[in-house]
C-alpha cells in the first residue's frame, strides 16, 4: 500500500476523548491525512442503530486530493460495526483518484 489512512474522528469525539484511538493505536506508522469529518450535529454513530447507520450520509470529505491520487490507501478503522463508516470513507477516496482502497479494523 501506499498510504495508510485512520478513519478520522468528529472535533466532538477528539474532545471528549482527547485523542484518535487508531492513531494512538498505530503510532510508529506514517498516517496520511486524507479524510476529515464533515462539521455536523447529527446524533453519534454508536447511538444509532443498524437501519440509521446505513442510511447515514456522507460523513467525510477529502483534505486534499492530490495526496491520493493514483494510491493505494489502506484504510484502518477502531470497530467494524455495519462497515458503513469504512464503505462511505473508501467510496470517497476512490471517487477522488485512488486506484484501490483496502480496510483493515482493529475490532469486530
Amino acid at each position: 500500500m501506499d498510504l495508510v489512512v485512520a478513519v478520522p474522528v468528529s472535533q466532538h469525539t477528539m474532545m471528549t476523548r482527547g485523542f484518535n484511538q487508531v492513531a494512538s493505536l498505530l503510532e510508529g506508522i506514517e498516517l496520511t491525512e486524507a479524510l476529515q469529518v464533515k462539521v455536523t450535529k447529527k446524533i453519534q454513530q454508536s447511538h444509532s442503530n443498524r437501519r440509521a447507520r446505513m442510511k447515514r450520509e456522507q460523513p467525510f470529505s477529502i483534505i486534499d486530493e492530490k495526496i491520493i491520487e493514483g494510491q493505494s490507501i489502506l484504510l484502518v478503522d477502531d470497530v467494524y460495526t455495519t462497515g458503513s463508516t469504512l464503505h462511505h470513507a473508501a467510496d470517497l477516496l476512490l471517487a477522488h483518484g485512488a486506484d484501490s482502497v483496502k480496510s483493515i479494523s482493529l475490532a469486530r
